[in-house]
């Protein structure tokens, strides 16, 4: 059963890492790509650029390695996304690791590894040039060695993990060292304080007696530290790109308007995806009915650190819900730690009725949709389903059932929903501007930023809506991403369809356009213009 899952992964991410279009993109791919491309262009290499001055948003670790798979396979989405693959083959690697030595059992460690990897992380983050795949494998090759230095009691682990570890500052500043702490904090609260009889007590020597944990821990500074001097003191505008940093950037994010805290909540249940409903019922059996195991310490410390990173993410102004991915692989070692197994978890009616209900909202999505694909794997999907439930005495063919079916709803919606309905590819729909200058009106830098990395050949221009007589006065070519006022000498020739990124539709405008098939509410028009000639 293992295998052809494996090859299913391999398939999935050989046909999506070069797409421009990823399923299921994030924003700030755009800007890391073109970062990557402009630097290799201009010969930024110690220090990243960004449309031509030094890139303050991230540390350059990321860029670095876009632009040596750049150098190595050739300027292209799938050279730049090879990167995050990477880190994912490395996660998935520790996480294998650590599963055998934890449940002793390869079939097991396996399995954990394929459904990690069939997750909404996993296909997401994966897949992007995004901080958030290498920060998943640091932070789990920390718990690692951490895990391997209380198996053997050898320092060297914990040296090992904190110098590594300590790259990951690289990447996104600081943010690792805070997990890595409350990951400490977490474990000496477990150690330290105990509860019984209704009373509380302090174990304090425990923290003396492990003291090389928190000694080892000040490694992890090493490498931030000679990064930090060596823009202070060696780069021209290293100050600058230093306040900018730490206090533009980070602090920054604990001034100004709020977003809802249910953002990070609903982040632990998004990116579980498919498993969330195991997950959940892993999480409140370890509440509820605490077995005593030697494991039992592992999973009150995931506990209270999944606790402690919530509320930290909590905090700022900015509370998106991919702020909890580093943390997701944890989720996947707990059945190991409570030594159940993958069956025990996922056979459960109630696991079943939940895909079971997912497969029926695909099975309507494509009939409103007219999606055929869609209808006919899931109406077989569905079938089997049923049949496991209610039919079959076969308990091997029903687990066999059960797993094809729960990974593959995600590699479905990909294929059958997301790839069917997505927008027009650029590079097509503005095959005569290919190798031209071209000016992309639009409400943020953003838009020509993912114009000019889709089409490399081109000179791209970004202008607002209002200033597209100063900014276009030397494009040829035009697109228009917003209503605008458009000079007379641009006369249009094209346009096309996108799907509109935020919907201003109140609950009965939404019902009324889906089942009146109004495709227009959800799209806005893109219009391709040309300077002094029309069609």
């Amino acid at each position: 059963m293992i295998y052809p899952l494996a090859l299913i992964l391999l398939f999935i991410f050989g046909v999506l890492l070069g797409s421009p279009d990823a399923p299921f993109p994030q924003g700030d791919e755009i800007m890391h790509i073109r970062s990557v491309r402009e630097s290799l262009e201009l010969g930024s290499i110690v220090i990243p650029s960004l449309s031509g001055l030094p890139n303050p948003y991230k540390p350059p670790l990321l860029f670095w390695m876009g632009m040596s798979m750049d150098s190595i396979f050739g300027i292209s989405y799938f050279s730049e996304r090879l990167v995050s693959t990477l880190f994912g083959i490395g996660t998935l690697i520790l996480l294998f690791q650590l599963s055998f030595r934890i449940s002793k059992s390869k079939s097991e460690a396996f399995l954990t590894t394929i459904l990690f990897g069939f997750s909404f992380l996993s296909l997401k983050f994966f897949g992007l040039l995004m901080m958030e795949g290498p920060m998943v494998f640091f932070l789990l090759f920390y718990f690692y060695t951490f895990y391997l230095y209380k198996v053997t009691n050898k320092n060297q682990y914990l040296i090992l993990g904190s110098l590594v570890s300590g790259i990951g500052y690289l990447l996104k500043g600081p943010i690792l060292h805070v997990y890595i702490l409350l990951f400490l904090v977490s474990y000496f609260y477990v150690k330290v304080i105990r509860f019984r009889k209704g009373k509380i007590s302090f174990q304090w020597k425990q923290i003396w007696k492990e003291k090389v944990i928190l000694l080892t821990y000040s490694l992890t500074f090493i490498l931030p530290i000679a990064w930090i001097l060596f823009l202070y003191f060696q780069v021209p505008s290293g100050k600058d790109l230093l306040r900018f940093f730490f206090i533009t950037e980070n602090v920054g994010k604990f001034y100004s308007t709020n977003q809802s805290g249910l953002r990070i909540w609903f982040g632990w249940l998004l990116y579980t995806i498919p498993f969330t409903i195991p997950f959940l019922q892993l999480i409140w059996n370890s509440l509820r009915k605490q077995k005593q195991n030697k494991n039992q310490i592992y999973i009150m410390v995931f506990l209270v650190f999944f606790l402690l990173v919530t509320v930290l993410h909590l905090l700022p102004n900015r509370k998106d819900p991919y702020y909890v991915t580093p943390f997701i692989s944890f989720l996947f070692l707990l059945p190991a730690l409570q030594n159940v197994t993958w069956r025990s978890i996922l056979i459960t009616k109630t696991n079943l009725y939940a895909i079971l209900l997912v497969y029926i909202l695909l099975l309507m999505a494509s009939i409103i949709l007219r999606l055929h694909f869609l209808f006919l794997f899931t109406i077989l999907a569905i079938l089997l389903l049923v049949g496991a439930l209610y039919f079959s005495q076969n308990k091997e063919r029903q687990w066999h059932i059960i797993v094809y079916t729960q990974v593959l709803i995600l590699p479905m919606i990909v294929f059958f929903l997301l790839k069917p309905m997505a927008d027009p590819e650029i590079g097509e729909v503005t095959k005569q501007a290919e190798q031209e200058t071209i000016c992309v009106v639009a409400e943020n830098p953003w838009t020509a930023m993912d114009v000019q990395n889709k089409l490399k050949r081109a000179q791209v221009q970004f202008a607002l809506p209002l200033t597209i007589n100063e900014n276009c006065s030397k494009s040829n070519y035009l697109i228009s991403f917003v209503p605008a006022e458009i000079p007379s000498e641009f006369q249009k020739i094209s346009s096309w369809y996108q799907w509109k990124q935020h919907l201003q539709l109140n609950s009965k405008s939404l019902v009324r356009s889906i089942l009146r098939m109004e495709k227009q509410k959800f799209q806005t028009e893109i219009i391709l213009w040309k300077r002094g000639e029309s069609i």
